[in-house]
């Protein structure tokens, strides 16, 4: 029986571990910055390392996974499809506009969610929901119109696919709780490598891009996701969501400190309307009653 001493303890450390995984989240920009590659080859090598990350795991849980796929299905190939689409578009949308626009953009993906949730699941809208939508459509307004002097408007398209990618396979494992994570992101880094590699040259990856893939793939991703999975276990999911927007404050901050990166006085008010709704959102729902 756990004490109330002990409990505290574990949603401390819940609270630590997703802080930690945004804050490894939230390394992505800089990181792909410093990858002097076109943003095809950095998607292949991304998806190919964080498949050779995965693949132990597998091999020592193989009994596991073969349960997850025959359980899962056609529904965990639609979820690897979803996250492998995600992972491209966000690797493109970061090679074509700030970092700051493409994570603005990703921080719409709690309504759209919604909304998909809406039109396949039924699941309500709630009117805080609507009132936090409305906010973020005009920040994204502002953004978009920053977006057009700073001619990043097509990175913000396309980091939208990555928004629309994330919903989807949010809906998709919303309605189909069995489908095992291991498998999904192993068949994702798999699709997304073969997606990849036509438009990729691999062989002109040096020894420092190398390095900084590394980081990318089983470090960033790999790293932010174990941590994130831990805070999951220890505290609710909608506190979790909640301190997994600081990724969206942090982000555009190390490429604005560390490469100079300042996004447009539009961008940074647009954002904190997106940051600010979604934030305020998430709360909204971690207060109402389950059940």
């Amino acid at each position: 029986m756990k004490t109330r001493s002990s409990s505290q303890s574990s949603a401390t450390l819940g609270v630590v571990y997703a802080v930690g995984a945004a804050i490894v989240f939230s390394t992505a920009g800089i990181i792909v910055r410093r990858i002097a590659l076109p943003a095809w080859d950095v998607s292949f090598w991304r998806s190919i390392l964080l498949v050779a990350t995965i693949l132990p795991l597998i091999l020592l849980q193989w009994r596991r996974v073969l349960i997850d796929i025959r359980s899962a299905g056609s529904a965990l190939v639609l979820s690897a499809f979803m996250l492998a689409g995600s992972f491209i578009a966000f690797i493109l949308a970061l090679g074509l506009a700030p970092v700051a626009n493409v994570l603005i953009v990703f921080g719409a993906t709690p309504f759209v969610t919604a909304l998909l949730a809406r039109l396949f699941l039924g699941e309500p809208i709630h009117r805080h929901t609507i009132a936090a939508m409305t906010a973020a459509v005009v920040g994204l307004g502002l953004s978009v119109a920053g977006s057009l002097k700073a001619g990043a408007l097509l990175g913000m398209t396309v980091s939208a696919g990555v928004t629309l990618c994330m919903s989807f396979n949010y809906v998709i494992v919303r309605h189909r709780r069995d489908i095992g994570m291991v498998p999904a992101l192993a068949l994702a880094g798999a699709i997304s490598a073969i997606v990849a590699f036509p438009f990729a040259d691999p062989a002109a990856a040096t020894g420092s891009d190398l390095a900084w893939l590394v980081a990318l793939g089983p470090g960033q991703l790999a790293a932010g996701l174990l941590l994130y999975l831990a805070s999951l276990k220890r505290i609710p999911a909608g506190r979790a969501a909640l301190l997994g927007l600081l990724e969206l404050v942090l982000g555009p901050i190390w490429v604005w400190a560390i490469e100079g990166e300042r996004p447009s006085d539009l961008t940074l008010a647009g954002g904190a309307i997106v940051i600010g709704a979604a934030a305020a959102n998430v709360w909204l729902d971690s207060r109402r009653p389950t059940g």
